[in-house]
């Protein structure tokens, strides 16, 4: 459902111009576009689904969806842009919990909760930035690995070929590995 109003003043006062005539201007005081979304309409414009949506809603991370006339959720673009920090968040795995401490924070408002807000973020962001440094250094191993493939698949020899076999292969990933413990 989409809501236009449009509020136009037009005010005709005099202007004096150098032959002593008087002419009108107009200004437009105020343009107001408000749209709704369904619930359907809202999770495809976020790529997710209904379901998700009535997730965040039950899990109180998201304020009070309005209802239309039918019962039937309608979303804002405030709702929206809500729900896309919502899912931003659980994108980069913030846990719940986590979220719903932000959320609290950001409903009650005013300075007092920004400390609050800002400690959530910074300290999911140190988390993220130990997770990339993870995956950089996991994505090297696979690169090393795929190197050594790359080599054994150009390999002319049967003993270089060799190196195919799961045992030896394994040997040389744990080389590569260089020690790490792993379970």
């Amino acid at each position: 459902m989409v809501l236009f109003y449009r509020f136009a003043s037009f005010e005709h006062k005099p202007k004096k111009v150098l032959d002593m005539e008087y002419t009108p201007y107009a200004t437009v005081a105020c343009e107001v576009i408000i749209l709704y979304y369904s619930a359907g309409e809202a999770a495809t414009k976020l790529g997710m689904t209904k379901d998700g949506l009535r997730f965040y809603e039950k899990e109180e991370l998201l304020p009070p969806i309005a209802r239309n006339q039918l019962g039937h959720r309608t979303y804002s673009e405030s709702d929206i842009e809500w729900i896309f920090l919502i899912r931003c968040m659980r994108d980069t795995d913030m846990p719940i919990i986590k979220i719903k401490q932000y959320v609290a924070l950001l409903m009650q408002g005013g300075e007092n909760s920004i400390p609050g807000r800002r400690e959530i973020l910074k300290e999911h962001a140190e988390v993220l930035k130990d997770r990339i440094k993870n995956f950089q250094y996991l994505h090297e191993l696979i690169k090393m690995k795929l190197e050594f493939y790359d080599y054994a698949l150009s390999a002319d020899s049967p003993e270089e070929i060799r190196c195919m076999d799961y045992a030896t292969e394994w040997e040389h990933f744990k080389t590569v590995l260089g020690g790490i413990k792993h379970d």
